[in-house]
């Protein structure tokens, strides 16, 4: 399980220098991360923090995406024929990457730390 904590840690890293492809990128290490949890919880626990930080203020794809979709653009059309409101594309990201954290603590707690014959 360490290596897997490493691999996300590493992915984790570069998705913040990768353009658009990087948020997904960054979904799959927290998926990594959630993974890895248990038995690392300092590296995978720094994949989240970075995953976090990397969606929720480096990722200017995801606002731009989030005003297209809400219709801020365009004046022409209503509130009402947007199809999303205003932050739901942006919090639906960032609030992946926090409810998987979550979720991944919550585990760790319920199942306790690995011995060494199941890691």
């Amino acid at each position: 399980m360490k290596a897997l904590s490493i691999i996300a840690l590493i992915f984790a890293g570069l998705s913040i220098f990768i353009p658009v492809g990087g948020v997904y990128i960054a979904i799959l290490c927290s998926l990594l991360a959630l993974i890895s949890f248990r038995s690392q919880p300092t590296l995978s626990g720094i994949t989240f923090g970075i995953n976090i930080i990397n969606t929720a203020f480096l990722s200017p794809s995801i606002l731009l995406g989030d005003a297209a979709s809400s219709g801020a653009f365009d004046t022409a059309t209503s509130v009402t024929e947007s199809p999303t409101e205003v932050g739901a594309v942006y919090w639906g990201y960032v609030g992946f990457h926090v409810i998987v954290f979550i979720i991944a603590a919550v585990y760790r707690l319920i199942r306790g730390t690995t011995t060494p014959a199941e890691a």
